[in-house]
């Protein structure tokens, strides 16, 4: 408004008021819309009369555009309102297709293990003050969980419940190097023990240990659990081989594993909370 008060309409407006003023004074001394003094009158302010209309109609226009403007920015308001409604529904339908393939996931795993008793669970969080990857679940002892259940994300190992609370837990990953878990190569069926060291662990690997020095193991290979021990039930997988390492303290080998699990994008998982043979420690 203060930008069209300085502009030259404006002023031009004024000088036509003005002018429109006086004209009207000298009709009235005039006493006579038809003397000399009224036609000399009217002939000068025509062409104001004409240029005053034309300014009106520009008034008009302007009140009628800021009227379209204050329109055009609810429609926008209104717009921009249903756009964030339709992403909050894509959002929820994300979510509700992530947990359907997880369920889809969990269920092929369920009809091949029938024994397994298992629990959903979302991951809420990590843990701090390690270094490994340890996860937050929101599932405890109200919901059966128990300390060294294990925690899977469809057929592929995470790791193992190390604490308990009433309403969450605390998973350590196969990530960490207090982890050990039974293992083979699923075609030499040569086992082991899969742990995991601090330099590796940095990288995103475990560590395939204690190997012949002669071993067959060799890159691409697929490692999964053996059942012994019985903490892990046998078959889960756990990742795959990158490559063959002699070790420098003694005459075995050791392979470098790559995990089968995006530990930085696990969303949730499933816990084992019973299976057949859990507790009982097998011997092959």
């Amino acid at each position: 408004m203060k930008q069209f008060v300085k502009s030259k309409a404006f002023k031009l407006l004024v000088f036509v008021l003005c002018a429109l003023l006086a004209g009207s004074v000298i009709s009235i001394a005039s006493q006579s819309s038809s003397s000399p003094a009224s036609k000399v009158v009217g002939t000068v302010f025509r062409p104001v009369q004409y240029v005053a209309g034309k300014i009106s109609g520009k008034l008009r226009s302007f009140n009628l555009g800021f009227t379209s403007s204050k329109t055009l920015q609810g429609e926008i308001d209104r717009l921009n309102e249903q756009i964030a409604q339709y992403e909050d529904q894509l959002a929820d339908y994300d979510e509700l297709k992530h947990r359907l393939q997880s369920y889809e996931d969990i269920l092929e795993l369920k009809n091949e293990n029938k024994d397994y008793t298992l629990e959903y669970a979302d991951i809420i969080g990590t843990d701090g003050e390690d270094a490994f990857s340890s996860l937050i679940i929101d599932k405890g002892e109200s919901s059966g969980v128990k300390v060294n259940d294990p925690v899977v994300s469809g057929n592929y190992l995470v790791g193992i419940v190390k604490k308990v609370n009433r309403s969450y837990s605390i998973v350590e990953t196969i990530l960490n190097p207090d982890v050990s878990v039974s293992a083979m190569e699923s075609k030499t069926r040569e086992t082991s023990y899969i742990t995991s060291t601090v330099q590796q662990a940095s990288k995103g690997n475990c560590v395939f240990a204690s190997l012949e020095q002669t071993t067959a193991v060799s890159p691409g290979g697929i490692i999964v659990t053996s059942g012994i021990g019985g903490v892990f039930p046998k078959g889960l997988f756990i990742g795959v081989v990158s490559h063959v390492l002699e070790s420098e303290y003694d005459i075995t080998s050791y392979a470098i594993v790559t995990p089968s699990v995006d530990f930085a994008n696990l969303e949730d998982v499933f816990v084992i909370t019973s299976f057949e043979g859990q507790g009982v420690a097998v011997v092959e």
